[in-house]
C-alpha cells in the first residue's frame, strides 16, 4: 500500500472516531426544548438547568416555534360565577396547578361599580373572558387574566332597549391565518361578538365590536324570525363562523357567518329524549360543525357534510363507550350525566358522572379519546374552560 493509501485510511478514521457535537448546542436543545409538555411548570424548570437553557427557553422566536408545534393549547381551569365574584379553578395538579387568586377577579372597578352589581359569565376563549352587567345590559367587562388587564365597553343601544334574552363571545381579532397560534393571544387585538332576542316572531339580531377601532359595526338581522331564544351555554367557533344551541327548538341552532354577516337558524339533527346539557355544539372530524352527544354509557359524534349543491347531510361519525374511556366498571348505574364544558382550541369536553356513591369529572380529548380524572365535582351544566399556553410566573400579581 502506497504512502498516500495509508494516510488516506488514518484521515477516514479519525472522521469516523471524531466525537458528536456537543448536546448544549442551541438549535439542537431548541429542536428538544419544543417537544416538551406545554404545561406551566415545563419551560421555567428547563430554563432552571443552565444559562444556555434559560436563553433558549425564554427567547421569543423559540417561543412561538414552541407553539406552533403543540398548535393546542392545555386547558388550566375553568371560569365560573360564585357569588359576585368571577372564580378560577386549576385542573392541573401540581407543579402546574394555578392558584385560584391569580386568575380570578370581582368585576367592576368604582366607576363601573353600579353596572356590576349584578352580572353574567358569557364566554371565555383565546386568554380572554366577557362579562356582560345585567341590571341594564349597559356595560361589557373584556377581562385578561393573563395580564390583569380589564377593557369596558359600552353595549349598542339596540340592544340595551329591545331585547330580552342577550348572549355574546369574545375572540382574538388575528384569526387563523399568518400562523397565529390561539393560546398566546392576550396581546392581539381581540372583538366582541353580540346576539339577541325580543321575542319568538322576531327576527335576531347581531353586532361585532373591534378593539382595534374602538366602536360597533353595523346591526345584523336574520332574515326570519328566531322562533327559540338563545341559550345561556357558550357558543362554539368553528372556522369563521359561531354556532349558539337554541332552547325549545326540536332541529335547530343559530349561526353566525362573521366573515360575511350573515345571521341564520340552521337545521340540526333530533336528538329526542336527550336533554340538552348532554349535547355540545363542537368542530367536528374534518372541520365542520358537530355535535358531541352524551347518552352514557354511549358517546356519539356527529358532523354535517355540505354537497356541492350546498345540500347539508348529518352523519354520526363515531360512538364510543365511554366506560372504555373514562374506566368506569361497566356494571355501575349512573345518573345526573352531562357534558359541562367545551375547548374549540384544546379539543377537548369536560364531562360529569353522578353514581350513587359519587360524583365524579373528567376531561376527555376527542380525537384520541384518552381522559383523565379530576379531582373535583361539577354541579352545574355549563362551565368556561380556559385553554393558554401559559408560563408560570408570567401573570401579574
Amino acid at each position: 500500500m502506497s504512502d498516500e493509501g495509508g494516510v488516506e485510511m488514518t484521515s477516514r478514521r479519525r472522521l469516523l472516531s471524531a466525537p458528536a457535537p456537543p448536546l448544549d448546542g442551541e438549535d439542537l436543545l431548541g429542536e428538544i426544548l419544543v417537544r416538551i409538555s406545554p404545561l406551566p411548570s415545563s419551560l421555567p424548570r428547563a430554563a432552571a438547568v443552565s444559562k444556555l437553557w434559560e436563553r433558549v427557553a425564554t427567547d421569543p422566536g423559540f417561543r412561538r416555534r414552541f407553539f406552533a408545534h403543540h398548535r393546542k393549547p392545555p386547558v388550566l381551569g375553568i371560569f365560573e360565577k360564585f357569588g359576585r365574584d368571577l372564580v378560577f379553578s386549576s385542573i392541573l395538579d401540581p407543579p402546574d396547578r394555578i392558584p385560584r387568586g391569580r386568575f380570578s377577579l370581582r368585576p367592576g372597578v368604582p366607576e363601573h361599580e353600579a353596572s356590576f352589581n349584578h352580572w353574567t359569565l358569557l364566554a371565555c376563549r383565546h386568554g380572554r373572558v366577557l362579562t356582560i352587567g345585567t341590571f341594564s345590559h349597559s356595560t361589557l367587562l373584556v377581562f385578561d387574566p393573563i395580564s390583569r388587564d380589564r377593557h369596558y365597553v359600552p353595549v349598542p343601544m339596540d340592544f340595551r332597549r329591545h331585547l330580552c334574552n342577550v348572549r355574546g363571545t369574545v375572540l382574538c381579532a388575528a384569526g387563523d391565518g399568518e400562523g397565529h397560534v390561539h393560546g398566546d393571544c392576550h396581546s392581539s387585538p381581540f372583538k366582541v361578538v353580540l346576539v339577541g332576542t325580543r321575542s319568538h316572531e322576531e327576527p335576531a339580531m347581531a353586532c361585532v365590536y373591534s378593539s382595534e377601532t374602538g366602536v360597533w359595526g353595523h346591526v345584523v338581522s336574520t332574515a326570519e324570525p328566531c322562533g327559540a331564544p338563545v341559550s345561556r351555554f357558550p357558543c362554539t367557533l368553528i372556522g369563521s363562523a359561531l354556532y349558539w344551541w337554541l332552547n325549545d327548538s326540536e332541529d335547530a341552532i343559530f349561526e353566525f357567518d362573521l366573515d360575511v354577516q350573515r345571521l341564520a337558524v340552521v337545521r340540526r339533527p333530533m336528538f329526542a329524549g336527550i336533554g340538552s346539557s348532554c349535547i355540545r355544539i363542537i368542530r367536528a372530524e374534518g372541520g365542520g360543525v358537530g355535535f358531541a352527544v352524551l347518552l352514557y354509557p354511549s358517546f356519539q359524534l356527529w358532523g354535517r357534510k355540505v354537497s356541492s349543491d350546498g345540500v347539508a347531510t348529518w352523519m354520526l361519525q363515531r360512538t364510543v363507550n365511554m366506560h372504555e374511556v373514562i374506566g368506569l366498571p361497566s356494571g355501575i348505574e349512573t345518573r345526573n350525566e352531562a357534558i359541562v364544558g367545551y375547548s374549540e382550541d384544546a379539543d377537548v369536553v369536560l364531562i360529569s358522572v353522578s353514581t350513587k356513591q359519587e360524583h365524579s369529572a373528567f376531561i376527555v380529548q376527542l380525537d384520541s379519546m384518552q381522559s383523565r380524572e379530576l379531582n373535583r365535582s361539577f354541579l352545574e351544566h355549563s362551565y368556561h374552560p380556559f385553554a393558554y399556553f401559559y408560563t408560570a410566573g408570567t401573570a401579574k400579581a
